[in-house]
């Protein structure tokens, strides 16, 4: 995979690429996700170009400044031969050659893990809004 082109038009507090490999359910936001961060997107910059990355899963997340929950960024997305992603969305535009979006929302959220065990943090609010989290109860479902 590669991301050919992130364009960043938009003021983030934090903008992150992580990759994925396990996910803490006990925690929300970018906490939930355990992974690597990569060194090569960050708020500061504005434009990224030709970043190449080994195969895994990956969550692209901007935190808007000023913050505002409806203003963030949020792309999940795994290697795909052959497809590319072109996604625009609050304030960022981006290319991901050889890659596939992995959508989800509210609905992936589970009152069990994968294991049968009871997920004791599926129903307070400040989890279940947040995407990160989201995202992390798909993994635990879907993609381990």
């Amino acid at each position: 995979m590669i991301i050919e082109s992130l364009e960043v038009t938009s003021n983030f507090q934090y903008l992150w690429l992580k990759k994925v490999v396990d996910v803490d359910l006990t925690k929300h936001c970018a906490k939930c996700l355990i992974g690597t961060y990569s060194d090569h997107v960050n708020a500061k910059d504005k434009s990224f170009h030709d970043i190449e990355l080994p195969d895994g899963i990956y969550y692209l997340c901007g935190v808007a400044y000023p913050y505002r929950y409806e203003n963030n960024f949020h792309l999940a997305f795994r290697p795909r031969k052959g497809h590319t992603i072109d996604y625009t969305d609050n304030g960022i535009h981006v290319i991901i050659k050889d890659a596939w979006g992995l959508p989800f929302s509210t609905d992936d959220v589970s009152p069990f893990l994968s294991n049968g065990e009871p997920c004791k943090t599926y129903d307070k609010k400040t989890y279940y809004t947040c995407r990160n989290y989201q995202f992390a109860h798909l993994f635990d479902k879907q993609l381990r």
